[in-house]
């Protein structure tokens, strides 16, 4: 497998997996321009895409979807609620989407997706894994805890993309209402970065190779602060960074680095 980030942030959140012939993104949360643009990196274009997996129905995660299937039809999928979401924004995606009952595990292409629940304040959040080639690849943003289900689908992977969204003291000293920032802090809002080192940390001595961060928050994280906090908690647990694990941290507005799994 492939994999790259071509957006990762509270802004907007796109992926791709590409693997043999298959072509997948998980999230559109950006402008057909940037996906367009992103794709052309990768030396792909959007009808080279077989699908789109998408974790949840927040806007920055499926803002791109609209048009990706007015110019493109491509095929949508995602869990049942998330479908509904996703509807609700876009009435004319009905039927591009195909929805799926959260935890099943499915062949696409030679590629063993399965998705699993995140707690996220909104129906129908997920979280996928994608096997393929013996590899596995794990995807959990917008999650306001590691719950015992997402260690357990995640556990394992090769590479793992998952939430270092914000500092605690920045957020609470900074200029979100107070509404939004108990929404943040809470059980099913988003992972802080203390909250991802342990996450890290277990993952690295699951097997993982490769940690990459990503949906910061523009206004109460630095990649930096990120990465620093990360690297602290896999150091407190005896895991060498690039010895053991390999972090790194996505761009919000940018591509990362391909990953080949």
């Amino acid at each position: 497998m492939k994999v790259c980030t071509l957006a990762s942030s509270s802004s907007g959140n796109c992926t791709i997996v590409s693997y043999c012939n298959m072509n997948l993104l998980i999230d559109a949360g950006i402008s057909l321009r940037r996906i367009r643009e992103g794709l052309r990196l990768a030396g792909l274009t959007p009808d080279d895409l077989n699908g789109v997996f998408v974790t949840h129905a927040h806007s920055d995660h499926i803002n791109g979807i609209r048009m990706l299937i007015k110019h493109h039809k491509t095929p949508v999928f995602s869990s049942y609620d998330t479908g509904v979401g996703i509807c609700q924004a876009f009435p004319e995606a009905a039927p591009y989407i195909s929805s799926f009952e959260t935890g099943a595990e499915f062949e696409f292409g030679g590629i063993s997706v399965r998705s699993f629940s995140t707690p996220h304040d909104v129906s129908g959040s997920v979280g996928y894994t994608l096997q393929a080639g013996g590899k596995k690849l794990a995807y959990v943003t917008d999650l306001g805890q590691v719950t015992e289900e997402v260690m357990g689908a995640v556990q394992g992977a090769h590479l793992a993309v998952i939430e270092a969204n914000h500092d605690p003291d920045m957020l609470k000293s900074g200029p979100y209402p107070q509404f939004l920032k108990r929404r943040i802090l809470s059980d099913r809002g988003h992972l802080a970065n203390g909250d991802s080192g342990s996450f890290a940390a277990r993952l690295a001595a699951s097997g993982s190779r490769y940690i990459l961060l990503a949906h910061l928050s523009r206004e109460n994280n630095t990649p930096c602060l990120a990465r620093d906090t990360v690297q602290h908690a896999l150091r407190e647990e005896g895991i060498g960074i690039q010895k053991d694990v390999e972090l790194d941290v996505a761009p919000p507005y940018s591509m990362s680095r391909v990953y080949i799994l």
